[in-house]
């Protein structure tokens, strides 16, 4: 086989492997700065240092006060900050130990958005999110840092992935998968339960619809319909997710922890999260986060001259086309055009309009993660048809990925700590609201 067979037989595993080659590069470049804990991580990294040395305090309300300037970190489930203390056991108590689950899971995601990309529409969409993907400065930022939102999120692909698969297969360990994966979300933060119930509704949708109206149907009621579905809905989006929940605890059971703990632990989350009175200066509302309004700033240091920042802020280029993609795939939904840009619009808005009637009342932009994902592959979906129309949209296509990575690539030093003059901060700041 010559080498240019080669490529036009396997030209999509070979972009798709360049494009997670450059992810994999910009989510490990540099990943250890800043070598000094920011933002969150003097929750969730000393939280997961402290699993890492089998504390028990690590795993409860805390009875007794952390070293200054930390807490622990109770009020979210315990598998991210689990997975963190992984990567402290295996590459030592440091920064990049803190992160390297972080990073990997980034690098991870770029696999499963082309994954779920492919499988709800084509190679060529699944390639397109996969590159916006990698260039979206928020999901990079998230997977630099000890926090659980990007684990969340890779594990909201994975879930919609076998949700997608089964709908394809009629396969019910596609069905179960999904709901282990819903479980993980939940076992991260409690915010999984929109999607368990998002995807299980879609699930029994499509197991009806398989057992109405298929051809070896064999004419069911619609009640018979529906009492074959519940054993198999109950077990995929009950049983397994609770089991994974409880699972994430045992390390909580091992050292010395009760089942009464458990449900005490449980009922002092919940009422956290109902209420929490405290405001942040980067807090936001849920209307703002796909305007890019409200961006987060995570770190800054003073090196003598010269600045240095993280911020954790969108590529405003893919966000603010990406909320035009979206409004014309609200139009398109309407029209019922296709089943599967049907899911992908909705699951835009089942991931953030809960977010509107939460009854926690300090929210932040990092809450929209999973509605990106799905926003970043509507993008994806009309700029595959632009591409497949001509010529002229190739070129089109072409210039629009250009500027999505140019644009991450100017933002790139505020990103990620890379010093700069003090004056240049402002050439950043696009929005007023961005400060």
């Amino acid at each position: 086989m010559s080498f240019r067979v080669l490529l036009q037989t396997y030209r999509i595993e070979i972009l798709l492997f360049l494009v997670i080659l450059i992810s994999f590069g910009l989510k490990f470049h540099r990943l250890e700065i800043p070598q000094s804990y920011y933002f969150d991580e003097v929750y969730f990294a000393f939280t997961a240092q402290e699993m890492a040395k089998g504390n028990k305090l690590a795993w409860e309300v805390p009875g007794e006060a952390a070293p200054k300037d930390f807490a622990y970190e109770w009020t979210h489930p315990p598998l991210g900050k689990e997975i963190s203390a992984l990567g402290i056991i295996l590459f030592g108590d440091n920064t990049f130990g803190w992160r390297f689950f972080q990073a990997l899971f980034g690098v991870l995601g770029t696999l499963f958005i082309f994954l779920l990309g492919r499988n709800l529409f084509n190679n060529g969409v699944g390639l397109i999110a996969a590159f916006l993907y990698t260039f979206e400065s928020f999901i990079f930022v998230l997977s630099r840092i000890t926090m659980v939102d990007i684990f969340m999120a890779n594990f909201v692909l994975l879930a919609s992935l076998f949700v997608v698969k089964y709908a394809k297969s009629q396969r019910t360990l596609f069905l179960l998968l999904a709901g282990a994966f819903c479980g993980a979300a939940m076992s991260i933060k409690w915010s999984g339960v929109y999607m368990t119930e998002f995807l299980a509704g879609v699930s029994f949708f499509l197991i009806y619809y398989f057992e109405v109206y298929s051809s070896d149907s064999e004419g069911q009621s619609y009640i018979q319909a529906v009492l074959n579905i519940f054993p198999r809905m109950i077990v995929a989006f009950a049983l397994i997710p609770l089991f994974i929940y409880l699972a994430s605890y045992i390390p909580f059971l091992y050292f010395g922890h009760t089942i009464q703990d458990f449900i005490n632990l449980q009922s002092s989350m919940f009422g956290y999260h109902g209420g929490v009175t405290e405001t942040h200066p980067y807090q936001s509302e849920w209307w703002e986060w796909p305007l890019l309004l409200k961006p987060i700033y995570l770190y800054f240091e003073d090196l003598g001259g010269k600045y240095s920042y993280i911020y954790a802020l969108g590529n405003p280029f893919i966000w603010w086309t990406g909320c035009l993609f979206l409004v014309l795939g609200i139009v398109n939904v309407i029209r019922k055009e296709s089943p599967a840009l049907i899911f992908a619009v909705v699951s835009v808005f089942a991931y953030w309009l809960p977010w509107a009637l939460s009854p926690r009342k300090i929210t932040f932009i990092y809450h929209f993660l999973p509605a990106l994902l799905f926003i970043l592959i509507i993008s994806a979906y009309y700029l595959n048809s632009l591409w497949r129309k001509s010529q002229f949209g190739k070129l089109i296509v072409g210039i629009y990925l250009l500027i999505a990575a140019g644009v991450f690539l100017y933002f790139y030093p505020i990103l990620a700590a890379v010093p700069i003059a003090p004056e240049s901060i402002d050439s950043y700041i696009w929005l007023q609201t961005w400060r």
